[in-house]
């Protein structure tokens, strides 16, 4: 069945803010909400609902004027939920103490995801698989807690309790988890960060503290004459059956992680990076570039919160390192906004971000951004809200590419009539065939060039606006331009931001008697 969309479009031309700016039709631009110890969500510990809601409402309209236009929410902190579920309970960290639920009762993540596509933009539930109680001594942790009723997966390191990822019912639970929260909600992205084998604690006498899980190796080891490549491949599988499980449920639905910003040290490594860092694959036993070269990951979005110029880290090298390290996947690079809050070691430069998103724009396989963290959003230090928006959010894009994920959509079927000084785009949405829900048509792009040209081809140059159902905006004639002539285009875009080929050439001749061909 054919179904009619009408959108109604804002045709405005409008300049850029800043000298210089880099014409930018595509690119990814998170930012990370940590509610773990309610870093950024909630403001306070709270069952009332009507303030938590207005709590996300509130950084909502922040990031989203700020110019972002995704979402990474930290939906499972510590085996606990922001969300309702029938496997682990609610987060301490949302209403104040472990198992209890919002009231009046409502769904957080429902919510969220909803108020979220609102705005035109992505919602990615991050989930912090192996981490099940952060600071023993201090945690609200209830009875129905699966550390209490599976005591034997995991082991203590630090302040800190973890699922033992070499046992395999650990990963298989994990994954069940993930697949349920895909399953019931909207998400468009499922998210991991740095946090895999736990980061190294010393003891007192200054030596790093061996991880307890000799028993586990020898029980699970098999086939491995050391446990640091047993460690690794046990996340390398369960990074590849994450892969696997979300697609199999929802291939539409995007998975990516957020490493360490170092894979491994040139020292350590002929491949690795030229820079002096911990490095995510000999002590946390995170191995990207394995994940990235086998497409078990359709974004990598390393942290590299370091400043322009670092002495051992410096932000360019990194990024570039990992922009030839890209193996077909995208790449979005995590920005340590946070540094500007207290500034030190170089973080003093009010164009610092700025300046770290133009060079990210360099590099072909970068494609993005994400800034950690969502508060340091909401405080402006150093101005710096302002100045990316001006020099650097100024403009509507449109979302990476993932073409490895879906075919092509179906181009629009356009017409264009005014009514009353509008102009109304009408187009169907599927041309009448039946298409698999993550191909059908969700988004759309408007190009546009002066004069009449039915030939012309859609480019960066000609990009005019982008758009969703959820973002419409209004064009009035009388804000128009008088006795001038311009061609339009639109194309499709499905879940995974494929674009169509474009829909047929639109002709406007505006002027007292405006007339569209």
């Amino acid at each position: 069945m054919r179904h009619l969309l009408v959108f109604i479009l804002f045709m405005v031309v409008y300049e850029a803010a800043a000298q210089n700016y880099p014409d930018t039709t595509r690119e990814f631009r998170g930012v990370w909400v940590a509610t773990s110890k309610r870093i950024d969500y909630p403001t306070v510990a709270t069952t009332d609902s009507k303030v938590l809601k207005q709590n996300y409402l509130d950084l909502l309209n922040a990031w989203k004027n700020a110019g972002y236009n995704a979402v990474i929410f930290q939906v499972r902190p510590a085996a606990d939920a922001f969300f309702a579920s029938e496997y682990e309970p609610w987060s301490e960290w949302l209403t104040g103490k472990q198992g209890r639920p919002p009231e009046p009762y409502f769904d957080p993540l429902e919510f969220m995801v909803k108020e979220t596509h609102a705005k035109g933009m992505e919602y990615h539930a991050w989930f912090n698989p192996f981490r099940a109680v952060a600071t023993i001594q201090y945690a609200d942790v209830c009875k129905e807690h699966i550390s209490n009723t599976n005591p034997e997966w995991f082991f203590t390191y630090g302040a800190n309790k973890y699922f033992n990822p070499g046992i395999p019912e650990v990963r298989n639970y994990l994954i069940r988890i993930i697949v349920d929260v895909v399953k019931r909600y909207d998400i468009d992205g499922v998210h991991f960060d740095d946090y895999f084998y736990p980061y190294p604690v010393t003891g007192d006498n200054k030596k790093i503290v061996p991880l307890p899980d000799e028993a586990t190796f020898k029980k699970y080891g098999k086939g491995f004459s050391n446990i640091a490549d047993w460690r690794r491949n046990n996340i390398n599988e369960f990074i590849k059956e994450c892969y696997i499980a979300i697609k199999n449920e929802k291939p539409w639905v995007k998975f990516g992680v957020g490493p360490a910003g170092v894979w491994r040290n040139k020292r350590e490594d002929p491949d690795g990076s030229p820079t002096n860092s911990l490095s995510g694959y000999d002590y946390l036993y995170a191995d990207a570039l394995t994940w990235l070269k086998n497409g078990w990951v359709d974004y990598c979005a390393p942290q590299i919160y370091w400043n322009i110029g670092h002495v051992y880290n410096d932000f360019e090298t990194v990024v570039k390192w990992w922009n030839n390290h890209a193996y077909g996947r995208n790449i979005y690079i995590g920005l340590g906004a946070y540094n500007q809050e207290n500034p030190a070691n170089g973080w003093t430069d009010p164009q610092e971000i700025p300046n770290q998103i133009r060079i990210t724009r360099k590099y072909p396989n970068v494609q993005g951004v994400i800034v950690y963290r969502s508060t340091t959003v909401a405080k402006n230090p150093l101005n710096m809200v302002s100045s990316v928006k001006q020099s650097c959010f100024n403009k509507n894009v449109m979302m990476p590419q993932m073409p490895w994920l879906s075919i092509f959509p179906e181009s629009p079927k356009i017409s264009m009539v005014k009514m009353r000084n509008q102009y109304h785009v009408y187009w169907q949405k599927d041309n009448g065939k039946t298409l698999p829900p993550a191909d059908t048509a969700i988004f759309y792009s408007v190009y546009r060039v002066k004069g009449n040209n039915p030939n012309f081809v859609p480019s960066k140059s000609n990009f005019l606006k982008y758009i969703s159902q959820n973002d419409l905006s209004l064009f009035k004639s009388k804000f128009s331009f008088k006795k001038k002539v311009y061609t339009y285009k639109i194309t499709a875009f499905n879940r995974y931001h494929v674009e169509s080929q474009p829909s047929r050439a639109i002709i406007v001749k505006y002027g007292k008697k405006d007339r569209v061909e």
